[in-house]
């Protein structure tokens, strides 16, 4: 697609999203499948009634009063449950182009990705955030993170705390961890953002470990990064390896014995896990071709040079003299347990894939994150609520955000399969509410194949 194409291609976007947006009648939605995420409950041939982006009324069809002026869709036969959050996301820099930032959200949103939380920042992506939240964008709602604190940008305690003011003032939802930082580095971190009033989430550093980010407060660990550090006693006392291996190294001192008190005290200090697993699995797992990973759904939305990048580099993994298909089994068993036990232990999990990342396109991902989630041992409907009513309590918006019932955010996802029963599920999606807003199976199909001619 030509840079004129492109330009046409985003003031379409914009303008079809956002007229749509500024429309101030009400939308039903008659005759539909709820799965309100209050239980595993379907509640049969229920109306739906939206106002200015939130649930007016949810109900059985015989109880529902249409407002004057609605706009109607009956929908017989579809289901309908609040939309997803991707919770460890990434939107593209602001150096890659303002169309490649904008069919990245709307990847992200055609999947019925309704939210995700960012977890690279870009000053560019502040601006994002207003323009979907005004409805200026086809996106999800977007919370996001600062550029990352790692050891080539918090060099000492000054600089780091500075770090944090600044970001708080230019007002940043979360600070990013990377590896890197010292002890004396994150300390500083910590105190500066417990006395601004900003959370810190992300990696942990190997200078900082489990128990003092769980002490610290930190909001969420991602990748379930130091826990098999913890798992391995004194043998974690070694050289840091890259930031992909997340503890594989440490497999033969693993204690699995250990890993109920890992959960424990995770529970104790309530700090949040998104342990994007899909990520290890497609770097590990030796069941997992890396032709058979090229043909997965989205595959065709990500860009040939960046395709290419991911087959490079999972390929040099799998042929390093360090990776044994024993070990990486046993490295992904020990995360799936990880992953179990937090649940059990009633220490939260949200719902993130690490998207765009290795094999993870925007939006399709999250979907493989669900079951495996679900293969970690949790229900479908536990799984589900990683991605929503889990969102909700760790945004401190439990009674706004991740449930079909009145006073919620109107952020839904319409499908012709009971999701409780089929996960994933994105070859099955209908439709998407975002904030209260609709788009249709075919408006999404020309969503995405605008996004596709994009693709070189």
């Amino acid at each position: 697609m030509n840079t004129f194409n492109k330009i046409i291609f985003t003031l379409l976007l914009i303008l079809s999203f956002s007229t749509t947006h500024l429309l101030a009648d009400p939308i039903v939605f008659k005759s539909v499948n709820v799965l309100t995420m209050e239980s595993e409950d379907i509640h049969h041939d229920h109306t739906i009634i939206i106002e200015n982006g939130l649930i007016k009324w949810a109900g059985p069809d015989s109880l529902a009063e249409i407002p004057e002026h609605a706009t109607i869709f009956e929908k017989p036969g579809l289901y309908v449950m609040p939309g997803l959050a991707e919770m460890h996301a990434h939107i593209p820099s602001g150096n890659q182009g303002r169309d490649v930032m904008e069919n990245t959200l709307a990847l992200y949103l055609s999947q019925g990705i309704t939210t995700i939380r960012g977890m690279l920042g870009h000053p560019v992506h502040l601006e994002l955030r207003e323009q979907a939240a005004a409805g200026q964008l086809f996106s999800p709602r977007i919370f996001t993170s600062g550029p990352s604190f790692n050891g080539n940008t918090a060099t000492d305690p000054q600089i780091t705390q500075q770090m944090v003011r600044d970001q708080a003032a230019m007002g940043y939802d979360l600070l990013k961890l990377h590896p890197g930082i010292t002890l004396e580095n994150f300390n500083a971190m910590a105190e500066q953002a417990r006395e601004t009033g900003i959370e810190f989430s992300g990696h942990i550093s190997h200078g900082v470990g489990l128990l003092r980010s769980l002490e610290a407060g930190q909001g969420t660990i991602d990748h379930l990064d130091r826990y098999m550090e913890f798992l391995s006693g004194d043998a974690a006392d070694r050289d840091d390896p890259p930031i992909i291996y997340f503890g594989y190294d440490l497999v033969p001192f693993a204690d699995e014995s250990l890993i109920d008190e890992a959960a424990r005290i995770t529970r104790e200090a309530n700090v949040w896990n998104v342990p994007t697993n899909t990520l290890l699995d497609n770097i590990f797992n030796p069941s997992l071709s890396v032709f058979e990973m090229q043909e997965w759904p989205g595959m065709e939305y990500i860009p040939n040079a960046t395709l290419e990048n991911w087959v490079n580099f999972v390929n040099n993994i799998r042929a390093n003299e360090n990776y044994d298909t024993t070990q990486a089994r046993r490295f992904l068993d020990i995360r799936n347990q990880l992953t179990f036990a937090l649940h059990k232990e009633g220490a939260g999990l949200l719902l993130g894939a690490d998207a765009p990342q290795i094999f993870n396109p925007p939006g399709f991902s999250a979907h493989r994150e669900l079951k495996l989630l679900v293969d970690a041992g949790l229900t479908p409907f536990e799984a589900l609520k990683t991605g929503t009513v889990n969102v909700g309590i760790y945004l401190d918006e439990e009674d706004k955000t991740g449930k079909v019932a009145p006073g919620f955010r109107a952020d839904l996802i319409f499908l012709s399969v009971n999701p409780i029963e089929t996960i994933p599920f994105q070859n099955y999606i209908e439709g998407v509410v975002v904030n209260g807003e609709f788009s249709n199976r075919a408006d999404l199909d020309e969503i995405l194949e605008r996004i596709k001619s994009a693709v070189e």
